[in-house]
């Protein structure tokens, strides 16, 4: 990647987001139709009130055992952008467990998925990155745990902008009595851009004159 230039975006919430009930969740359609930059939650049903928060830097992304066993849940999603030219990128966050409740706790389970999308003129959408993080009340404490997931940018030429969502979801059979909070924080893009050809050129024939005119002195 010779030339090239590294960027990195900061995509974690600046305040609250918007926030409703949805027993659809987010799609990538949705994901298509924000504004850039502006976080959206939902939660599935109105029992799971409030499990879905923004705050300036931080995502807080909760699930409760009157979820959908293995369906549905809570969601939050992001519509971003990325530099012209991008060759790589990666998605980076910090995800901790804040909180864990429920007399029911020792039979509750869940997980954390988040998917990455690439969005053509028509709303069209391909996953172009993915991560699940299984058995997450086990697995997450309130120590932060660090993430990178490398998107996969080969189809980036068909896509006019691009997409996340976040998804916590109950997977064991519980209807209620316990649940867990976590955070998600520093969530990034990162990455390396190349320059257009005309623009690489360009900067050569500045550097050719530059060094014609130190010859001439």
């Amino acid at each position: 990647m010779a030339n090239a230039a590294s960027f990195s975006v900061d995509l974690s919430p600046t305040g609250a987001g918007t926030t409703g009930v949805s027993s659809s969740g987010i799609s990538p359609q949705d994901v298509f139709g924000y504004n850039v930059q502006e976080w959206h939650g939902t939660w599935e049903n109105s029992s799971l009130n409030g499990q879905v928060g923004f705050e300036a830097g931080t995502l807080k992304l909760q699930i409760g055992a009157v979820a959908s066993n293995n369906a549905g849940g809570n969601f939050a999603g992001l519509k971003f952008e990325m530099p012209s030219g991008t060759d790589s990128a990666t998605l980076s966050f910090d995800i901790s467990k804040s909180a864990s409740w429920g007399g029911s706790l020792g039979s509750f389970e869940c997980k954390y998925i988040c998917n990455v999308y690439g969005f053509s003129d028509d709303g069209t959408s391909s996953v172009i990155g993915t991560w699940t993080l299984e058995n997450a009340k086990t697995a997450l404490t309130s120590s932060s745990t660090s993430v990178s997931v490398d998107l996969d940018l080969r189809g980036a030429g068909n896509y006019s902008s691009y997409g996340l969502i976040f998804n916590s979801m109950e997977t064991s059979s519980l209807g209620s009595g316990a649940g867990m909070a976590a955070d998600i924080t520093n969530i990034s893009l990162s990455g390396e851009v190349v320059p257009e050809p005309a623009t690489a050129s360009l900067g050569l024939l500045g550097l050719g004159a530059l060094l014609l005119r130190r010859r001439r002195d």
